[in-house]
């Protein structure tokens, strides 16, 4: 049996999947179907003091399975949010709190809720609130200076220095969350020309799938530079997706688009995908994948020179399917097998990626 209970800043989950702040999590009733379904703890929507008015339409769909959105914060106001959280609170289950955005804000909204919540940690996101580390490190200090319950940072994709700012504001959280969204970005339609979104601009933020490598990225630099926990955001649909995530460093992960795009019952779907994966590869524990990435990565074939393009004849099958995926031409059939032109093969390694028969490797053949 496959162990999936993970303990993050002192929190301890069933497993490691919960849904992340969004409209997915915006009622106590959309927490608790969370819950319901499988997630391991409850994220809420992100509330700020101010009620947010966002101009309809808020989420569109975009390419490869992404989605664009205009919203904001919750529309709800605090105090009635609250019955929101004590619903929710009645799941049993973990429940982090989301709000934003400035010192003051954070620090009153924190007092306010551990008073009259007691939840089990906060996210506080840094979407609005600039690229620098300086003004970052300020709301971090603030809230942790509020507050006594665990603190995770939400990380925006556009802040460029990602291991000065995780360093930086290591002493002040307990974790840090990534991704939030990209952005902005625009997408319309040419044959009815026009902004899909209610924005001022039309612009919004991207995500889903097309932000993972992103995500990926982010989450395996954070948790390279520090030793707080991370929890991997962006684009999971499935249980492999978050499998990748903990390789990459992250402690647990947390799931908006798939759940706006198939329901809640994405999260359940997740978590029993991850443990049939586990199981396959003989581990006990998503313990022991964590960090994979990293450990690999330092141990990875290294060429003194350029390498070229091997096709082990016994494997391949003559499919073709990595015959016109050369750019540089240096691959041809023969006598029903992939060939390799030695001198015309640049070491790419992209042809590799559609032979399904394991049947092509690079070596040091020159």
């Amino acid at each position: 049996m496959v162990d999936l209970t993970v303990n993050v800043s002192g929190i301890e989950m069933k497993n490691p999947v919960m849904p992340a702040a969004g409209p997915n999590v915006r009622t106590g009733k959309l927490m608790l179907d969370a819950v319901k379904n499988g997630a391991g703890a409850i994220v809420s929507k992100t509330i700020s003091v101010t009620p947010a008015d966002d101009s309809r339409p808020t989420i569109k769909t975009t390419i490869c399975r992404g989605l664009i959105n205009c919203e904001t914060w919750s529309e709800i106001p605090v105090q009635d949010f609250l019955d929101e959280l004590r619903e929710a609170k009645s799941a049993q289950v973990p429940l982090i709190v989301s709000i934003g955005y400035k010192p003051d804000e954070v620090s009153s909204l924190g007092k306010f809720i551990e008073k009259n919540i007691q939840p089990d940690g906060f996210e506080f996101s840094t979407h609005y609130v600039g690229r620098e580390v300086e003004p970052l490190r300020k709301i971090a200090r603030a809230l942790r200076n509020a507050v006594s319950s665990p603190i995770w940072m939400k990380i925006s994709p556009n802040f460029l220095a990602i291991e000065e700012l995780a360093t930086a504001v290591s002493p002040y959280v307990d974790g840090f969350v990534a991704i939030n969204s990209f952005g902005p970005v625009l997408d319309f339609d040419p044959e009815n020309v026009g902004p899909r979104l209610g924005s001022k601009s039309g612009t919004g933020w991207l995500s889903g799938k097309p932000i993972m490598p992103i995500a990926l990225r982010i989450v395996y630099q954070i948790s390279s530079v520090q030793n707080k926990p991370v929890i991997g955001v962006g684009g999971i649909e499935q249980g492999i997706d978050a499998i990748k995530f903990i390789m990459a460093g992250a402690s647990a992960v947390q799931v908006c688009s798939a759940a706006i795009r198939n329901g809640s019952s994405i999260y359940g779907k997740i978590v029993q995908e991850m443990e049939q994966w586990l199981h396959q590869h003989d581990y006990s524990s998503v313990q022991e994948i964590r960090g994979l990435y990293g450990r690999a990565l330092a141990d990875r074939k290294k060429y003194s020179s350029l390498p070229v393009m091997n096709i082990d004849t016994e494997k391949c099958t003559g499919c073709k399917a990595c015959i016109d995926r050369c750019i540089q031409g240096a691959l041809y059939m023969d006598n029903k097998k992939a060939k390799v032109i030695t001198s015309s093969c640049i070491g790419c390694g992209f042809c590799e990626d559609f032979c399904k028969f394991d049947a092509m490797s690079l070596e040091m053949t020159r």
